[in-house]
């Protein structure tokens, strides 16, 4: 069982993973039985997260739809190289997607890289989940009105949603560290676009169109490609499924 965290050490270049801060949130067990009673803590309905055990394509017909987004963790020593590629090429081509809800990690806030993939995963279904008016629906309203980079203060400063997620990481059963080599991203589908969004990276990456059926699927392709540049193949996610 993995932790929702982010490692000290960095991505070359500007793609960088965050620190734990003095003080910083918890991590978060990465698993639905967590995840789903802390969706309804911070007042979020209308989607359940599931597990997703295989990239096979015989197997990813089992995941049940409309899929919306899906959490994924992976070593991240190993992907630093790819993965900056990646976003350097995304720059070079002048592709950076505009009117994606996104925001930059910063030290302060701790172990929080899967809590930031959930919480980028909610900011771009707004039109597709009920984010109600609870503690992360207040939030995100002040969130979409201050800067990319101002948006991380924001959260690590939110008390109802800080204290709710170090109730719902005090509840697991995994022991709280600093000495880990994974991280998490998410894959969302906005808009019938599919984007990869990564609170360590300068922006989000898009891949193409997608659907509620193929959602998985379409991210599994470049889920593939970065499981082809590693060795480590220790990777484990969780799909955001509507209800």
């Amino acid at each position: 069982m993995y932790l929702f965290q982010c490692k000290r050490e960095s991505f070359p270049t500007r793609f960088q993973m965050a620190p734990k801060g003095k003080g910083g949130w918890q991590a978060l067990e990465s698993n639905p039985e967590t995840i789903n009673p802390f969706l309804k803590k911070i007042g979020v309905s209308g989607l359940e997260c599931v597990d997703v055990y295989s990239f096979d394509e015989e197997m990813l017909q089992f995941i049940p739809t409309p899929q919306l987004a899906m959490i994924l963790c992976f070593p991240s020593s190993e992907a630093r190289e790819f993965l900056s590629k990646q976003y350097e090429e995304v720059e070079k081509n002048g592709k950076k997607p505009e009117g994606v809800f996104f925001m930059n990690q910063s030290e302060d806030i701790g172990n929080a890289c899967g809590t930031f993939a959930l919480f980028h995963s909610l900011g771009n279904l707004e039109n597709r989940v009920n984010l109600g008016k609870g503690k992360f629906a207040k939030w995100f309203a002040k969130a979409k009105l201050v800067k990319e980079d101002e948006r991380s203060d924001l959260l690590s400063e939110d008390t109802d949603l800080a204290e709710a997620h170090d109730e719902t990481a005090g509840e697991g059963d995994t022991e709280q560290t600093d000495n880990v080599d994974y991280h998490f991203i998410t894959y969302v589908n906005k808009d019938g676009q599919l984007y990869e969004i990564d609170s360590c990276a300068p922006f989000p990456r898009p891949l193409g169109s997608t659907s509620d059926a193929s959602m998985i699927k379409d991210a599994s392709v470049a889920i593939k490609e970065l499981m082809n540049n590693v060795v480590n193949l220790n990777f484990s996610a969780m799909a955001l499924i509507g209800k």
